[in-house]
């Protein structure tokens, strides 16, 4: 299991929260994803099967920018 840390600049309380959560969990080989407004940080643990570029594309596709 590998776990990858984004930096997440537009979460912006709770229901974005779940909507990052969502959005991640949709892809293939997700175990956990945990989403911190107070720090904007986006943790997943996950297979090799899915990357960080991955995560970062299904988020920024979805109107979430992420700092690389």
């Amino acid at each position: 299991m590998h776990t990858t840390v984004i930096i997440e600049s537009g979460v912006e309380g709770p229901d974005c929260a779940a909507d990052i959560v969502n959005i991640v969990h949709e892809l293939p080989g997700i175990d956990s994803v945990d989403v911190s407004p107070e720090t904007g940080t986006v943790s997943v643990e996950h297979s090799p099967l899915v990357s960080e570029d991955d995560i970062c594309r299904a988020l920024e596709d979805s109107g979430f920018p992420v700092q690389r």
